[in-house]
């Protein structure tokens, strides 16, 4: 195969026996900053079908750079032992059709499902493999010539079939055979790489930008655990919710709070992060950061952000969190100022909630708009200056309260709902535990690395009993943090039954019921089957403790009183009694 190029970018044309051997020895590796292989059957099916006949399927473009040595470099389901080599391949383009066809056609391979198939001589198509009929001969088999013959002499039917023997030596040919254009960057200059994989994705299928990012700033030493491993970005979401149970936080807003610690801009050029030629108008408030130390960073100020969510604004999960930017901005804060004042913390639970309460509209703009403009407010030395500035952003009170009538796991103000019907403490309906209240561990186990509550929502009512426009309010939902093993799909039964205890005056009942937000008036009516009765008061009970919470947590009546540490009070002011109650308020 000749790709062993001189110099720059060079083309050459490769076919598949040998391409599928370069990844079996190693030499052809997957960089880290590739996604995991998303494919399923069906596309693997189709790529087989466009080689057998003759359809182009792309080109790959490689990387030739030096590599370590990895002893079990995990390509799917194949297993490496990798050799340091100083001519290795990196994958830079043309991942998933590798890693499909290096493992489709490896009887290692097989183990996946996604890879075993075979093809039927008789169909003359790809199968799933079964080992069912000497028909079907497996891809590994197909592959290789010496096992193709030895299918043949223990498969009498087949070999019989001088048609059939034909269908099957043309397409193993057309497979081995079938040669790919292949482009190789023999350049030690990122640079080139960088600029190349940037057109690339601009000219074909998009990627995020978190996956461009990762692919501009990851390094490629080929230590990648397997093709479902996450990028650097990923991990940092993962050690995140290691070490908060706050399940796992999408890419996009991981890339957006390491842009966000490192300057309020965060819809800057992404390409020059880690640039050391920074032009006068780029401003970066850690310059000397290389992309490791700054995911070691932004992990550590992200856990710090999600504690003071959890402790400080119960807000407990990622799925209860309305509006991914506020974790954006807090990041930026907490990476300013890691350990607040108690006064400050304070105001910046107010600004949460206020923020939370009026969405982008806050900035009658974007996300992205509102994002910038939060994370401008944060400047780095002024931390109570800083939450000031965040609180005059949100202004005053606003005319309405979020009302929430199509009960959506993943909108913004059924989140804020959520919120509040965790900060009601609901009680087990069911079970030796029935009437505890669930803890804040039961939600996060139940919860997991889950981005949504969707599956710790029970109906009351199956929505076929409703009618249509009392269907998705959320006077027909309760929450209940509850494995998805045991988490009942109707909370009817349960809820009647308690309401049948509650009326003859079980008082430990009457609370389960209360934490659910169901008063005696909802119970006689669960009890004598008045469905619409039941979802409407309740829509209006529920409706009413949302104002209440979000009124108690963003203290929209309180003056943002600045704390102690900002008063410049002179020594005879300790003895003014008002100086003293201003302090103490």
């Amino acid at each position: 195969m000749a790709v062993r190029m001189n110099r720059r970018l060079q083309t050459d044309a490769a076919p598949l026996d040998e391409l599928v051997e370069l990844v079996r020895s190693g030499e052809i590796r997957i960089p880290t900053f590739q996604r995991g292989l998303r494919w399923n059957q069906k596309d693997v099916l189709r790529l087989l079908d466009s080689i057998v006949k003759g359809y182009p399927i792309g080109n790959l473009l490689l990387w030739r750079r030096p590599a370590e040595a990895v002893s079990s470099l995990r390509i799917g389901a194949l297993e490496i032992d990798a050799k340091a080599t100083d001519q290795a391949l990196f994958v830079v383009d043309g991942q998933q059709r590798l890693t499909t066809l290096a493992n489709t056609l490896s009887e290692e391979g097989q183990s996946d499902p996604r890879f075993a198939l075979a093809y039927d001589v008789s169909k003359q198509d790809f199968v799933p493999r079964s080992n069912a009929s000497p028909f079907e001969i497996p891809l590994p088999v197909i592959f290789d010539l010496s096992r193709l013959l030895d299918w043949y002499r223990e498969h009498p039917a087949l070999n019989d079939d001088p048609e059939l023997v034909t269908r099957a030596n043309d397409v193993a040919k057309l497979i081995r055979q079938y040669t790919v254009p292949i482009y190789v960057v023999d350049n030690s200059d990122p640079e080139v790489l960088r600029d190349i994989f940037d057109r690339m994705n601009n000219y074909g299928k998009q990627l995020s930008r978190a996956e461009i990012f990762s692919a501009l700033h990851e390094t490629t030493t080929g230590e990648r655990i397997d093709n479902d491993s996450p990028t650097a970005l990923g991990n940092v979401s993962n050690d995140v919710h290691a070490a908060t149970g706050y399940g796992v936080v999408d890419q996009d807003t991981i890339l957006l709070a390491m842009l966000a610690r490192r300057g309020s801009d965060v819809s800057r050029d992404i390409r020059r992060e880690f640039s050391t030629d920074i032009s006068s108008d780029e401003t970066r408030e850690f310059p000397d950061e290389g992309p490791d130390l700054a995911r070691e960073r932004l992990t550590a100020a992200m856990i710090r952000a999600v504690h003071f969510l959890q402790t400080h604004a119960e807000s407990p999960h990622f799925a209860f969190l309305p509006y991914r930017y506020l974790l954006v901005v807090l990041t930026r804060f907490f990476s300013h100022f890691p350990e607040p004042s108690s006064a400050t913390l304070r105001n910046l639970r107010r600004w949460f909630w206020r923020a939370a309460s009026l969405g982008p509209e806050l900035t009658k703009g974007s996300i992205t708009q509102a994002t910038r403009a939060l994370c401008s407010r944060i400047r780095p030395g002024e931390s109570e200056e800083s939450v000031k500035a965040l609180l005059a952003m949100v202004g005053e009170h606003p005319s309405g309260s979020p009302t929430v009538h199509d009960f959506r796991t993943n909108w913004a103000a059924t989140r804020l709902l959520i919120s509040a019907m965790w900060h009601e403490r609901p009680r087990r309906i069911s079970g030796i535990e029935q009437g505890e209240e669930y803890s804040f561990s039961d939600l996060l186990a139940a919860l997991g690395e889950s981005s949504t509550a969707n599956a710790q929502i029970a109906y009351v009512y199956p929505t076929k009993d409703l009618v249509v426009e009392e269907r998705s309010l959320p006077g027909d939902r309760v929450l209940l943090p509850e494995p998805a093993a045991v988490m009942p799909e109707s909370a009817l039964d349960e809820l009647w039954i308690l309401s049948l205890r509650a009326a003859d005056g079980d008082a430990e009942a009457e609370a389960t019921l209360a934490s659910h937000f169901v008063d005696r008036k909802m119970a006689a009516a669960l009890v004598d089957g008045e469905r619409g009765s039941f979802v409407r008061d309740r829509q209006e009970a529920l409706m009413r403790a949302l104002r209440t919470f979000l009124s108690r947590q963003a203290e929209w009546e309180y003056e943002d009183t600045p704390p102690l540490s900002t008063l410049a009070l002179d020594e005879d002011d300790r003895d003014d009694p008002v100086a003293r109650a201003y302090v103490a308020n």
